[in-house]
């Protein structure tokens, strides 16, 4: 097992079920390149597992959480337990944003890359977001997005389109719309201030959910190193999961 890629942190792990921590840059699953590494054989090798089903997944450059089920006749349970539970993200985005609280709604269809917005044919999208950070000087905000649904590139789609793109997001990044300016020479000019990464500054840090006992746990993932200098004067912990307004 590469160097890089082994020794995965797991945050949570049962009999029946697990959450792990994937880095950013690995896929979550096989893809169409039988010799590709992915973080689900990775993981499953690390744990010597005659079984393991991924019951969510994440982008390439995303990290953080993920679930995962270790007997095959666990999975409806599995996938109830990912469908009653509280998922939380962050975010570090370009832009200052105005609102502490907000909620992006819209109904999205799949293209091959990437989502668009349709007004009909679509799935519902909804994302409730809070900011946590504004830095006007370097020009951007630390936020958190919780899912109300799972739809692919949810997060990432809502905050382009509302003007506040992720940082290093590459597909749904700065353009004419963002909130760095309405004209292409506006962008240009100000270009120097939006900040950079090496990848989309996404992260799957939370997930709150009912053990069978009734009893609820919620698990944390800090984030990774590249977080860290955008991160100053926020705290991560379990209060995090309160404050959303949309129960």
């Amino acid at each position: 097992m590469p160097k890089e890629h082994s020794n995965f942190r797991i945050f949570y792990q049962t009999d029946s079920f697990l959450f792990a921590e994937k880095p950013p840059g690995i896929p979550v699953h096989a893809t169409k390149d039988s010799k590709r590494e992915n973080f689900s054989d990775l993981l499953q090798i690390q744990l010597s597992l005659p079984f393991l089903r991924t019951v969510n997944r994440l982008d390439l450059d995303t990290s953080g959480l993920v679930f995962f089920c270790k007997d095959p006749e666990k999975n409806k349970e599995a996938d109830l337990i990912l469908k009653s539970s509280v998922k939380i993200y962050l975010c570090i985005v370009v832009g200052i944003l105005p609102e502490d609280n907000f909620t992006e709604i819209c109904y999205l269809k799949d293209g091959n890359k990437k989502v668009r917005k349709v007004f009909s044919g679509g799935d519902k999208a909804v994302t409730e977001f809070v900011v946590l950070k504004r830095n006007p000087k370097e020009n951007f905000s630390v936020l958190l997005a919780k899912l109300h649904t799972g739809r692919r590139h949810q997060i990432r789609f809502h905050l382009s389109e509302k003007g506040y793109p992720i940082v290093g997001d590459r597909v749904y990044g700065v353009s004419e719309k963002s909130s760095l300016g309405d004209t292409r020479r506006d962008l240009q000019t100000k270009r120097k201030t939006i900040p950079g990464s090496q990848r989309s500054l996404l992260h799957a840090l939370g997930v709150s959910f009912q053990e069978k006992e009734g009893l609820e746990q919620r698990i944390l993932c800090p984030p990774p190193e590249d977080f860290r200098k955008f991160l100053d004067g926020v705290s991560i912990d379990p209060s995090l999961f309160s404050r959303f307004q949309i129960k």
